[in-house]
């Protein structure tokens, strides 16, 4: 079979992932579609060392599993050799995860790095326990929910002992913003098991700005999510990915939810990406107030993202991307990408 060289671009944020990494899957789609299934190769030598995102290398991860669980067998790989990164990405977890999941063919250019050279404050972990309950029973998905939301703050506290005890982490950080990163997290996490039914992968790192976070899974993503289990806001989503990101970041106010985990992050100065198929939104304050202003006056069953302006299909200018925006790409990327921030307080 012939192989097809996928460019995943230089992966210096989720925008660049999916607008390089969904362009070469569509055309990977399309040769199998036509009946002349090609053999993906990854090429990873656009890759920065020193300014790779880490939510776009944890996205990377959870797509290059779904795509190697297709195939059948580990996808080659194209990469300079370069042990100063490598050992970045062994450090953080990202070549641990790869070799469990046998995702890569390294073609004898991985080897060569140090263990424990890079800083500590970085780490990609993942939660496979898919829920095992019917769906259709509120109660049993209320109860999971509640409990596998409260173990998994557990497990935060356990795989992030060294940023949450680090001196920094005291001196800049209050009780208050601990909360909300760990709410936030353990509620994007459930989401993606119960919502996506597909492995969660995080990351999260701590920088001199505050904490930032990714939670990426490869699963059925926010619109068919919302079809399942809305039904009644089904006439107001438009078979559209970026409608089905706006009705789920503004509703189900009053509980345990998306919309908390946004109004939470923005208040304490922080922003919110979420992206799904071939749609993107970028929260920050402005964008944010607007879309709640308007949810209002129109209500949920008729918002739309029209409704709420900075909406792009192309390039983001500098001045959208202070005051935030809703995005469509041409192509797409299966499954959902959330990443936040949270900065310090000082």
């Amino acid at each position: 079979m012939e192989k097809q060289i996928i460019n995943i671009g230089s992966l210096i944020n989720l925008s660049n992932l999916n607008y390089n990494l969904g362009k070469e899957l569509k055309l990977l789609r399309d040769s199998y579609i036509h009946g002349n299934g090609k053999i993906p190769v990854w090429d990873l030598r656009n890759i920065p060392p020193k300014n790779a995102s880490i939510a776009a290398l944890t996205s990377f991860l959870s797509i290059s599993k779904i795509v190697r669980d297709f195939i059948g067998s580990p996808i080659e790989v194209i990469a300079l050799w370069q042990p100063e990164f490598q050992g970045f990405l062994s450090d953080i977890g990202f070549l641990k995860i790869a070799q469990e999941f046998d995702l890569y063919n390294w073609n004898g250019m991985l080897g060569g790095y140090d263990n424990n050279k890079t800083s500590p404050t970085t780490k990609i972990f993942y939660y496979s326990d898919l829920p095992n309950i019917d769906y259709n029973n509120q109660d049993q998905i209320i109860d999971w929910k509640d409990n596998k939301r409260q173990e998994i703050k557990h497990s935060i506290h356990f795989r992030l002992n060294n940023i949450f005890n680090s001196k920094i982490f005291h001196q800049e950080w209050n009780k208050n913003l601990e909360g909300v990163f760990t709410i936030t997290l353990s509620e994007l996490v459930v989401n993606s098991l119960l919502h996506g039914r597909e492995i969660a992968f995080v990351a999260v790192q701590r920088t001199k700005r505050g904490i930032s976070t990714v939670v990426c899974d490869s699963g059925r993503g926010f619109l068919r999510s919302m079809k399942d289990t809305k039904s009644y806001l089904s006439n107001n989503l438009d078979d559209s990915n970026l409608n089905a990101l706006l009705i789920s970041s503004l509703q189900s106010k009053n509980k345990i939810g998306l919309f908390r985990a946004i109004n939470d992050i923005l208040l304490s100065d922080g922003y919110v990406i979420m992206s799904s198929f071939d749609g993107e939104i970028l929260w920050k304050k402005d964008i944010w107030e607007k879309a709640k202003e308007v949810e209002e006056k129109l209500s949920i069953e008729k918002i739309k993202v029209n409704d709420i302006g900075n909406y792009v299909t192309g390039f983001v200018d500098s001045s959208l991307k202070e005051k935030g925006y809703l995005k469509k790409y041409d192509s797409f990327l299966v499954g959902s990408r959330i990443t936040f921030e949270i900065p310090f307080k000082i």
